[in-house]
């Protein structure tokens, strides 16, 4: 599987979650007793906060690693129906697994552990507060990397961060994804045929976007805004790449989108690149919008990708950047009227070599 700096992210969450909050809880437990008070209160001579802190650290390593793993591999796989109660009782059960595991792991690896009352059996047992703290975490845990996940990595942190609470400039470059010929599938199949068909090209759009480095701001309809950041690392052939990989991947499913919806999706793209405004707005809603004129121009160029005969136009400012133009073939339309613009604009049609 493909391991991207999304998932990099999403590891790190979960193992740096889990050590900070067993080393927290050990705190919390034993962290005002020093270690005379321990080893007489619990009356055992290996009892002492090194101990407590060494367990707990690795306690966190080796139970966030095993959730990391069942996050990344696991729950994809089983996790395939859209249940809220059957969801919760495979992440529960995945829990307590892990949560066994590691107990067992650590128990094998230091004999000192009974000293910890790490027994259900026994009535002053660490394990059971531990294991009720340890659910608590776990929820949280799931609940953010949920939340990340809906609302998008970059998008996420950026709204809890309250960065763009003031409106800021930034250079981006934004593609317009939309479905060739929506209405009349739509129409042929059935809206909630419709709306399942978007649904999967989406999700075969999915791993393009973490291996490409884009970003989704947003689903409108049959259709994909996607944006990157420019700096200076700022590659245009991902972008590209992009397109063209969706195609291809929409192209290798064919046969299994016909079984399913007796057709064959087909999308088209603009992309265009400049200065936008960023902010948030909102009050019951928080949103982060992008404003400015590269966003509209994006669009009034997606719409002429029918008339041109092309599957992706870019524009003149996109395409002066591309380091590497060989991979690709491009064809210019020189003095375009674009509405809502008093300019004429070049374009330039896309194929990949």
């Amino acid at each position: 599987m493909y391991i991207n700096k999304y998932k990099v992210t999403e590891i790190a969450i979960i193992v740096c979650s889990w050590v900070l909050a067993l080393l927290l809880f050990a705190y919390l437990k034993f962290g005002d007793g020093n270690d005379a008070f321990l080893t007489e209160w619990y009356d055992k001579q290996l009892f002492f906060n090194k101990n407590i802190y060494t367990v707990a650290l690795a306690y966190g390593l080796l139970l966030g690693s095993l959730l990391s793993i069942i996050h990344l591999y696991v729950y994809p796989r089983i996790i395939q129906t859209p249940s809220f109660t059957k969801n919760i009782i495979a992440r529960s059960v995945s829990f307590l697994v892990c949560f066994k595991t590691a107990e067992i792991l650590i128990g094998l690896f230091y004999n000192g552990l009974n000293d910890f009352h790490l027994s259900y059996s026994n009535p002053n047992s660490i394990l059971r507060s531990l294991f009720l703290y340890a659910v608590i975490i776990n929820f949280l845990t799931d609940f953010f990397l949920l939340m990340r996940k809906n609302l998008g990595p970059g998008y996420f942190f950026n709204l809890i961060r309250g960065k763009y609470y003031r409106p800021r400039e930034e250079n981006r470059i934004f593609m317009f994804l939309d479905l060739a010929s929506s209405t009349t599938i739509a129409e042929r199949i059935g809206h909630i045929a419709y709306s399942s068909l978007l649904q999967d090209c989406f999700r075969e759009l999915t791993p393009l976007l973490l291996k490409n480095k884009a970003s989704i701001y947003q689903y409108v309809g049959d259709e994909a805004v996607i944006t990157w950041k420019i700096n200076k690392h700022t590659n245009r052939e991902l972008c590209l790449d992009l397109f063209f990989s969706f195609q291809q991947r929409l192209q290798e499913k064919k046969e299994d989108f016909w079984q399913k919806y007796h057709t064959t999706p087909f999308f088209r793209a603009s992309i265009n690149e400049g200065r936008i405004v960023m902010s948030t707005v909102g009050e019951l809603k928080t949103e982060i919008v992008y404003h400015g004129d590269v966003l509209n121009t994006a669009a009034r160029i997606q719409s002429l990708c029918k008339t041109y005969n092309s599957a992706l136009l870019i524009s003149e400012n996109f395409y002066e950047k591309i380091n590497d133009k060989k991979i690709f073939q491009f064809k210019c339309f020189n003095n375009i009227a674009i509405t809502g613009k008093n300019e004429k604009i070049n374009i330039y049609s896309v194929n990949r070599n």
